[in-house]
Parts: C-alpha cells; structure tokens; sequence
C-alpha cells in the first residue's frame, strides 16, 4: 500500500508545474443504455451491465468494450466477478445469469424469487448473496446451483449487500435500514443507522471497518462491526449511489455528477471533477489507482491515478496542520497550527448525524504560536466533528465533549 501511494503522490508531483492533475477520463461503451453496475477483476479485465440487457466486456482497462449476449431484455443491476472466470449478474424479476467461462456463455439460474435483485456479492466461487426490493435476499453456497430465500425481516428495497466473510454479511436500503447477519443469512439483526436517507451501497475491507452511503450525500462509517454508525461530513447534497473501499483509508464514492474520494478513512473527502452531470450508478477499483465507474447513458469513466486531485490548493487538504486540545473536553477547547494560515479560519462543529451545531469564524492573520480558544459549554456531551477551514485547508478533527 505504501508503494501505491508513492506512485499516486509521485504523478501528482509530476503534473504540479500544469496546474491541474490526471483526472477521470470518459471511455467509449458503445451503448447508450444505462449502465448499472460493474466489476473487475484486475486493472484490466472487467465488465458492465445495463438496461435492456446490456453486457459489456473489455480485456485491456476500458480501451475496447465489447458486447456480450445476454439473451434478455430486462434491466441487468448488478455484476460480480470472484475471478476471471466465475461471475453472476442480477436483475428484474429474481432475474440471475451466471457465467464460468469469462462471460462467453451466460446461463440462467433459479433465484426462487420474482422480486427485482438489485445487488450481488460473492465471497468465493460458491458462497454468495443478493438482494433487491421487498427485503428480498437470498444466497448460495454452490455457486448459484440452488438459490436460498431468506427472512430480512424488513419490506423495503435492500440495494447493497456486502459479504466480510461466510458467516458475516451487510445489508442496506431505504428508510436507513442496515442489517447484519452472523450466520450466513438464516438470521438478519438491524442495526442504527441514525438516518432515514436511502441508503444503497455498503463497502468493508475487514470485519470492523466499513461504509455505507445514500441519498442527500450521506456516509456512514463504523469501526466496530456495525454496533456504531456514524455520519461523516463531506459538503456534498447530491444523491451518492455506490462506494468502494480498498483499504480501510482508501475509498471513493459516486453519484448525482459527483465523485468523492477519501485517504483518511473519511474524516476528509476531496471531490473529483468529472464531465459529467448525470448519475453514476457504481465504481469498481481493481486497486488503490485503477477505477471505474458507469452510469446513465451508457457513460463510463477511467482513472489510473485514483482520480487525482481538483487542483494544486487540494495538496493542502492532505496535511494535517490544525490540532485541538483537550480532547475530550467539558467548555473550552484550543485550536493550534503548526504553521501560519494568512487568510480567514472558519470552524463548523457538527453532531454524529451531520447537522451542523456551531460556527466559529476568525478573520485575523494566525500565526503558529498563536492559539484560538473556542467555547462549546452549550454543546451537549456526545462525539461532534470539527471541519476547520482556510484558506488552502480543509481538516476534520473527531472532538469528544465531556
């Protein structure tokens, strides 16, 4: 990991005397359908599917994509690929086709539901889960040979379904529900979310660390395996459709003409500039650099260089250079810089649920040795998020009040 962020810092060094950075590009799909999900294998293998049926394939990172016969016309949500060979799509009316060959042949399977499948996930060859509107999930552990209907024990639309393991699994959908099994899926407990945005993709890398997200720009993180969600801040309102973690501090997020990315574990989310207004349904990263993602007609954009960076000011996001303390703290807290900041500092506390709570505002030059001493006496006790901003600058800081 530490190599792929040399590699990433070192492009972006390359293109600093441009004043710009290697961005998302757009591929050409050949299709204007929709496309709704994809998934790759490695940095060059990969595919895409889309309404009326659409497969796309390509073998060398998105420069060709090539049609592959699906033999339907419904809407086609979602593609997973455990390996080259073994991959699985989902779709309108418990729709599923599997392939072992690559894609060259696509066969159907018995899902046992006729509920729309939004989302599938495998952890291996055999053992696998979907899930899709009405509570619906159902899972494998042959490879999709049989198909088991489970109880989620909920009615609404689950649109992402993520398996840590064989025994432990996520689920998300609307009204903010998140739901968890440790059995497999015989059994699905719910969790808090602490929101009633819809939710629709959940991304872990490891049993304890993982994120959701929804409309309204929401994202969740937990630390300890779901038993905690909280909201992240990340100054976007647009709907967000899908995420993707590659490590526990490596992830990008799309949606509504946006794409965010985070190397932090969230406590900071740059946005990334694309061409591009409309939605984007899902992003697949083959590794921390390699990315894609698809969406409304037929659009697919590329980045080798994790999306890079919005421009030079953006390099400033990456230091850390407020600190505050104590932490915890019962009224007074003490904002400090290790360098000095010539313009404006504006500080904006919020809750767990990402409401904003107070703002402080500091229009003075700051020099390093000077100290900011913010009162927060009228702030319940609880975990808040101190975004401090300046001008070349963007921090969050976790603060506990006591």
């Amino acid at each position: 990991m530490k190599r792929n962020n040399k590699l990433w810092l070192a492009c972006l060094m390359n293109l600093f005397s441009l004043n710009t950075f290697c961005q998302w590009t757009p591929q050409i799909s050949n299709t204007a359908e929709t496309l709704l999900g994809v998934s790759f294998t490695s940095n060059q293998n990969g595919f895409a599917v889309g309404t009326n049926g659409v497969i796309k394939h390509t073998a060398n990172a998105g420069l060709n994509w090539t049609s592959q016969t699906s033999g339907t016309t419904q809407f086609l949500r979602d593609v997973f690929f455990v390996d080259s060979l073994h991959g699985t799509i989902v779709g309108e009316s418990g729709l599923i086709l599997n392939t072992i060959n690559g894609g060259l042949n696509w066969t159907n399977q018995t899902s046992n539901t006729t509920e729309h499948l939004v989302h599938v996930h495998f952890n291996d060859s055999l053992n696998g889960m979907a899930s899709g509107q009405n509570g619906v999930i159902i899972t494998t552990t042959d490879g999709g040979a049989s198909w088991i209907l489970q109880n989620s024990n909920v009615t609404v639309e689950l649109a992402g379904i993520i398996m840590i393991d064989n025994s432990i699994a996520f689920a998300v959908g609307f009204n903010g529900t998140i739901l968890k099994t440790i059995d497999s899926g015989n059994n699905w407990t719910q969790q808090t979310s602490n929101t009633t945005n819809e939710l629709r993709s959940v991304s872990f890398v490891n049993v304890d660390t993982g994120y959701v997200v929804g409309y309204g720009g929401s994202i969740l993180k937990t630390t300890d395996g779901g038993n905690n969600w909280m909201m992240q801040t990340n100054g976007a309102t647009n709907d967000l459709f899908a995420v993707h973690f590659t490590t526990s501090e490596i992830g990008t997020a799309v949606g509504t003409g946006k794409i965010i990315r985070t190397i932090d574990g969230g406590n900071n989310w740059i946005n990334q500039p694309i061409t591009f207004s409309g939605d984007l349904y899902d992003v697949c990263f083959a590794d921390n650099l390699n990315g894609w993602s698809v969406g409304q007609t037929g659009k697919i954009f590329f980045t080798n260089n994790g999306g890079g960076l919005t421009g030079i000011n953006d390099l400033y996001i990456l230091k850390k250079i407020f600190t505050i303390y104590p932490n915890p703290a019962r009224s007074i807290i003490n904002l400090s810089c290790n360098q000095e900041v010539k313009n404006h500092i504006s500080i904006l506390i919020y809750d767990n649920l990402g409401t904003e709570v107070q703002l402080n505002s500091i229009s003075n030059s700051y020099k390093s040795t000077d100290n900011i001493t913010i009162d927060i006496s009228k702030l319940t006790n609880g975990v808040y998020f101190c975004k401090i901003k300046s001008n070349k600058n963007l921090q969050t800081i976790k603060m506990i009040k006591n």
